[in-house]
C-alpha cells in the first residue's frame, strides 16, 4: 500500500493555491501569445494537462470580468464545481484536447450576464436589453408575485477554446452551459425586511423552457460587441465567427450533497445562431444513501450499505458514512464516500482505522476496480486521510494529513 504523509495540511492548501493564482507554474511556458476579448494581444502562461485526455490551459495575465461571478448564480459549492469541470468534459467531444486549448472565458461580461438574468420588466434603467427570466407574477407583494412566477435561468457559464494561428492564439470555439434552477430559492426586499422564498419547479417545465430560451442566449453571444456602445465590433470579431457548444445543466437543491446534472446538448454552427437538434445527456449524481437510490440504484445502495456496515463495525457508535455516485448512461463512473468521526480520535487511533478501511478497500470492496473510489476520513469536520483507488492501482494510494 502506498503512503504519504504531508508536513502540514496548510502547506498542501498553500501550495494549490499560488498554483491557481498564477503564482508558481512548475513547467509552464510563459512566452504564448492570445488574443483576448479586449482585442488586444497579450502574453499568457500555457499550462500543461496532468494527461493525454487533459487540455492544456491558457491563463492571460489579465484576468477576466467574470472571474468568481459563479458564486452569485447556483445556489451550492457542488453545482458550481460540477457546471465548471462538466462543461469542460462535455466539450471535449466537440473540442479536442488533441486540437484545442482551454482559456476560462474572456468575453461574457458581468453586464451581459445580469442582462440575460433580469427578470422582464425588472430590467435598471436605461437597459438596452430585456431580462430572460419571466416577469413577476401575480399577487399583492414582490414576495407573492415572485413565488408565483419563479426564476428559471440562475447563470450563465462560458469557456473559451483556442488554437494556434501564426504563433498567436486564437478564440477557435466557444461552450455555453445555461445553468437553471431545480428550486427558486431568493431573498425578495420588501417594506425594509428580507423574506426568504423557495419554490420547487417541475423539472419537465424547466428542460422546456431552457431549451424555448436557449436560442435567445446563443443571438446575444452572437450579438456581442454590435449591440454594446462601449464596444468596437472588431473587439468580438472572434466570436460571431466560431461554433458554439451549447448544453443545459439544472441545478440541485440548495444545500444538496451531490450536484446537479447536464441534460441536453448540441452545436451552433459558426457564424449561426441557429439551434437545430438536442442531444439528450443522461447525467445522474446520486447519494447514498437516499430515496433516489432506493428507487433507482438499488443493487449500488445494496454494494454501498455493505460496505459501511463493514467500515462502522470499527466504531459502531460514533461513525456516519455517506456516498457521492455520479453515473453516464445508468453506469456508475465515480464514487466518493465520506467518513466522519463524531468523537475525539488521536493519530494512532487514526493510523490504525486508515489501515482498517484501506483493507476493506483492497479486499473487501464491493464495487467493481473500474470505479474510481475517493475516501474521505475526517473527524470533526477535519481532513485526516485520503484513500483512493482505480483500475491502475495495484494497491490503493493512503494520504494521511498531519496536524
Amino acid at each position: 500500500m502506498k503512503w504519504k504523509k504531508t508536513v502540514t495540511a496548510g502547506s498542501v492548501l498553500l501550495a494549490l493555491q499560488l498554483m491557481l493564482s498564477g503564482c508558481w507554474f512548475n513547467s509552464a511556458s510563459e512566452d504564448s501569445a492570445v488574443k483576448s476579448g479586449s482585442g488586444k494581444t497579450e502574453s499568457a502562461n500555457l499550462i500543461p494537462g496532468n494527461k493525454a485526455s487533459d487540455y492544456q490551459m491558457l491563463r492571460p495575465k489579465s484576468s477576466n470580468t467574470t472571474r468568481g461571478y459563479i458564486q452569485y448564480g447556483p445556489k451550492n459549492l457542488v453545482d458550481m464545481d460540477q457546471l465548471e469541470t462538466g462543461l469542460m468534459d462535455l466539450s471535449k467531444d466537440v473540442f479536442s484536447p488533441n486540437d484545442y486549448v482551454f482559456q476560462m472565458g474572456q468575453y461574457l461580461t458581468d453586464k451581459d450576464l445580469n442582462g440575460i438574468l433580469y427578470r422582464k420588466g425588472q430590467e435598471p434603467k436605461g437597459s438596452k436589453v430585456s431580462g430572460l427570466n419571466p416577469a413577476l407574477g401575480k399577487g399583492k407583494t414582490i414576495v407573492d408575485q415572485s413565488k408565483d412566477s419563479p426564476k428559471y435561468i440562475n447563470y450563465v457559464l462560458e469557456q473559451d477554446y483556442m488554437k494556434k494561428e501564426k504563433g498567436k492564439y486564437k478564440l477557435a470555439g466557444l461552450s455555453i452551459a445555461v445553468s437553471l434552477n431545480s428550486v427558486y430559492a431568493d431573498n425578495i426586499n420588501y417594506n425594509n425586511k428580507i423574506y426568504p422564498i423557495s419554490v420547487k419547479l417541475s423539472r419537465a417545465k424547466v428542460e422546456a423552457w431552457g431549451k424555448a430560451h436557449a436560442q435567445q442566449i446563443v443571438q446575444r453571444i452572437r450579438s456581442l460587441g454590435r449591440d454594446n456602445q462601449d464596444q468596437s465590433d472588431k473587439t468580438y470579431e472572434d466570436i460571431q465567427k466560431v461554433p458554439i457548444f451549447l448544453s443545459l445543466y439544472i441545478a440541485a437543491e440548495p444545500q444538496s450533497y451531490v450536484p446537479g446534472d447536464f441534460f441536453a446538448k448540441t452545436v451552433v454552427n459558426a457564424g449561426s445562431s441557429a439551434i437545430g437538434k438536442w442531444t439528450a445527456v443522461d447525467q445522474q449524481h446520486v447519494l447514498f444513501p437516499s430515496d433516489a437510490a432506493t428507487k433507482g440504484y438499488k443493487e449500488d445502495l445494496a454494494k454501498f450499505n455493505k460496505f459501511k456496515n463493514d467500515v462502522q463495525k470499527y466504531y459502531p457508535n460514533y461513525v456516519g458514512v455517506i456516498g457521492k455516485a455520479s453515473y453516464q448512461n445508468k453506469d456508475m463512473n465515480d464514487l466518493t464516500i465520506n467518513i466522519n468521526f463524531n468523537k475525539f480520535v488521536d493519530e494512532s487511533e487514526m493510523i490504525g482505522f486508515t489501515n482498517y478501511v484501506t483493507s476493506l478497500v483492497k479486499n473487501r470492496f464491493p464495487f467493481t476496480r473500474s470505479i474510481p473510489v475517493h475516501i474521505y476520513i475526517a473527524s470533526n469536520n477535519t481532513q485526516e486521510a485520503l484513500i483512493e483507488r482505480t483500475d491502475s492501482m495495484d494497491d490503493p494510494y493512503v494520504h494521511l494529513y498531519q496536524h
